[in-house]
């Protein structure tokens, strides 16, 4: 079984930050808690949703899956995104 990648840490505090300004542009709702992990749930049907925490230099779940990395933030708000079955964002052609 391999390990999770998240071996590099990151300030949290940082990472949460860059983290709620892609989510928040791309529309869930985003609150952040007092241990710093972040609610994001579906504007529109506030029951889904997903807790997101810093572990290391990644992103995780509340059930622990890793669902993104640090430096790549936008490809993991479209994983949260996907997860509250929010449209994703289209790449742009250039």
């Amino acid at each position: 079984m391999n390990a999770p990648r998240c071996n590099l840490p990151m300030d949290a505090m940082t990472a949460s930050a860059i983290l709620v300004e892609q989510l928040t542009a791309h529309g869930p709702s985003v609150a952040k808690q007092d241990d710093g992990t972040l609610s994001v749930t579906n504007p529109q049907y506030a029951r889904v949703g997903e807790n997101v925490t810093v572990g290391g230099s990644c992103y995780l779940t509340n059930y622990g899956y890793e669902i993104g990395q640090h430096g790549d933030e936008p490809a993991t708000t479209d994983r949260v995104a996907f997860l509250l079955g929010l449209p994703v964002r289209q790449a742009v052609a250039r």
